[in-house]
């Protein structure tokens, strides 16, 4: 399993977000101070505001906020908002056979499945608060 560009945007610009408390801050801001493609945090932000995990301020002193207390946003959430279900188990292709679906009922789809369940559960438990430095 491995975090993708995406979930790890996702998560440093949240955690920006948790640091400055109820202060706004501009996706510029964020985009400097941790030297992140501006565009791309837009793609992401539209995604984390649709599923209510930050909310935008108008105005001078604009740019966005959390919309939840940072010991209410898990990482599942992060990764579920952004469309990201971070699993260890992959399908993968060669000379056009499919090898390994999660449908099929060999031993390495079972135990793969039950590691995407570990997963879940664990990501589902680290809250935000628990990564702000």
């Amino acid at each position: 399993m491995r975090f993708s560009t995406k979930i790890t945007y996702a998560l440093r610009a949240l955690l920006c977000l948790a640091q400055a408390e109820k202060t706004s801050v501009s996706l510029a801001t964020i985009a400097k101070q941790e030297k992140l493609s501006a565009k791309y945090l837009e793609a992401i932000f539209a995604d984390l505001k649709k599923a209510g995990l930050v909310k935008s301020v108008q105005g001078a002193r604009g740019g966005y906020q959390l919309a939840k207390s940072p010991k209410q946003i898990s990482v599942l959430m992060i990764s579920e908002a952004i469309g990201e279900l971070l699993k260890a188990f992959h399908c993968s292709t060669k000379n056009g056979k499919i090898y390994c679906q999660p449908q099929c009922a060999c031993g390495v789809s079972l135990v793969m499945n039950k590691v995407d369940q570990s997963i879940k559960k664990t990501l589902g438990k680290i809250k935000l608060s628990e990564l702000i430095k």
